[in-house]
């Protein structure tokens, strides 16, 4: 592997909120307590680069133990850092810094990505060679006399990478324990530990978790975990089948039972005998259908529509929805009864904001199956912190549908930027800010900051990305505006179709 994809293959998976990020590795240049130190990688985006903080090194090779400092400034750099030591099995001989959003869920995102990179460098770390426009740092002695002597400007911030290089997309890797679930987050990790757990036991399962985070992934994961992996899975949408349907497909019926019923039919109760039944959306189930499930649930019959007779079925029940059923039983609208009986053991699937290290190995994932080839397309730290800052209300399927709709507009292109996404995501980028913010006191100045930061934001965003219509609604000429984005680091703003005035 050359020093490039080294380096590459790391930084491509930092968890970013679209705010400022950045990487440090610094490597001690000899045996000694006292040796040099060289800077290995220096690498930022998002925001205005902060310097290396050599405090917090000094920290870590002392000590050997994880070191953190937050910046109580908040400026714009990155506010909280993570140190980790670099440990080749002869002691700390170098120290990883991770600099990146100080808000949940990114920086327990950022530190646990830390930690993997730290034990996937450490045995390598006396073989590195710097990343390409690292600056060097020979002759800086890792002394604290001499450490102290730097105050962390003393060292030049990390170098921005020319814009449009980017990085290449990390390849998709499968959940361990959890069949066809792409991801490396510790919460998808966790689920696949309490399934593997659940799945042999055959209980009933109560899946909870919100549209398209992949409901139906987990309870065939539960399936093929259990004895009845060589039976049938049979699943059910609930909330994709009119009421006067549903009795028939759930129980099926006997011919001549109502009209069109020419002939004997079973049900997919029925048809899931010896296996698996799933029951998608359950809180959407009728009323009255959730009674007549109860029931078979209780005696393990089915009994079809114009029989009298009852058949015995064998069937483990796994249901999803992404309701509240505690408060549908407060209301009336789901049993308290059938709510026990399904809820023998209940399993949380994180939606994917709570997850954000597992959005660019999905994407790489959905890119291939649209038809393009992830290992030969590069993502800009635009399109990265784009991806990276939006909240994915539609999760895993939303995320699927943007790397269906940039396969299909952009057969051609190699190269993933910002103005490639859809608008939506685009307009989110950048620090955030929300309008529960100016209720926070602070100096007048960062206010005004975040107040003409959000108004930028959305003028832009009702302008549908016309910088003039965005800079009439502001009172701002077309050259104003671009200054104020290029001086507040809004440069995702600005896509490549721009024509930027020559003075800004």
């Amino acid at each position: 592997m050359t020093r490039i994809s080294i380096w590459e293959e790391e930084f491509r998976d930092l968890p970013r909120d679209g705010g400022p990020a950045a990487v440090w590795a610094v490597r001690r240049e000899g045996a000694s307590a006292a040796a040099s130190l060289r800077l290995l990688c220096g690498w930022a985006s998002g925001g205005t680069p902060a310097p290396l903080p050599l405090s917090l090194v000094w920290n870590v090779l002392q000590t050997g133990q994880p070191a953190e400092v937050r910046e109580e400034s908040r400026s714009r750099r990155p506010p909280l850092c993570h140190a980790l030591p670099l440990d080749d099995g002869h002691g700390t001989k170098g120290v990883l810094v991770a600099a990146g959003s100080d808000e949940p869920p990114w920086d327990d995102a950022v530190r646990l990505w830390a930690e993997a990179t730290a034990r996937h460098l450490s045995p390598q770390l006396a073989q590195l060679e710097p990343w390409p426009g690292t600056w060097m740092t020979d002759g800086l002695r890792a002394d604290p006399w001499q450490l102290s002597l730097f105050a962390p400007e003393s060292l030049p911030a990390p170098r921005p990478r020319p814009a449009g290089r980017g990085l290449t997309l990390p390849r998709p890797c499968l959940v361990p324990g959890l069949p066809g679930a792409v991801g490396r987050s510790r919460e998808m990790k966790q689920l696949a530990t309490r399934l593997a757990d659940v799945a042999p036991s055959g209980v009933n399962v109560l899946l909870h978790g919100e549209t398209g985070t992949g409901k139906e992934i987990v309870a065939k994961a539960l399936h093929h975990g259990s004895d009845r992996r060589g039976r049938p899975f049979v699943g059910l949408n609930c909330a994709a089948l009119p009421d006067n349907l549903f009795e028939s497909e759930l129980f099926g019926h006997r011919a001549g039972a109502f009209t069109g019923a020419g002939r004997d039919k079973p049900g997919l109760l029925e048809s899931a005998h010896g296996g698996t039944f799933f029951m998608d959306e359950i809180g959407d189930m009728p009323l009255a259908l959730q009674i007549k499930l109860l029931r078979v649930m209780q005696e393990r019959q089915v009994r079809r529509v114009g029989e009298v007779d009852s058949r015995p079925v064998d069937i483990r029940f796994v249901a999803a929805t992404h309701k509240n059923l505690a408060q549908e039983i407060e209301a009336g609208r789901f049993r308290l009864d059938l709510y026990y009986r399904l809820k023998v053991v209940s399993l949380e699937i994180p939606p994917l904001r709570q997850r954000p290290e597992d959005i660019l190995p999905l994407l790489a994932c959905f890119l291939r199956r649209a038809g393009k080839d992830p290992g030969k397309l590069r993502l800009t730290d635009a399109a990265t912190a784009a991806l990276h800052a939006w909240r994915w209300p539609g999760n895993v399927r939303e995320l699927e549908n943007e790397a269906s709709r940039f396969a299909a507009l952009y057969p051609d292109e190699t190269c993933l930027d910002g103005r490639h996404l859809s608008w939506d995501i685009q307009a989110n980028v950048g620090p955030r800010v929300d309008p529960s913010d100016f209720g926070t006191l602070r100096r007048l100045e960062e206010a005004n900051e975040l107040l003409e930061r959000y108004l930028i934001r959305k003028a832009i965003a009702a302008s549908e990305g016309q910088k003039a219509a965005a800079a009439r609604k502001l009172g701002l000429s077309r050259q104003g505006l671009y200054k104020k984005i290029t001086r507040y680091g809004m440069l995702d703003l600005i896509g490549a179709g721009d024509t930027v005035p020559a003075d800004v």
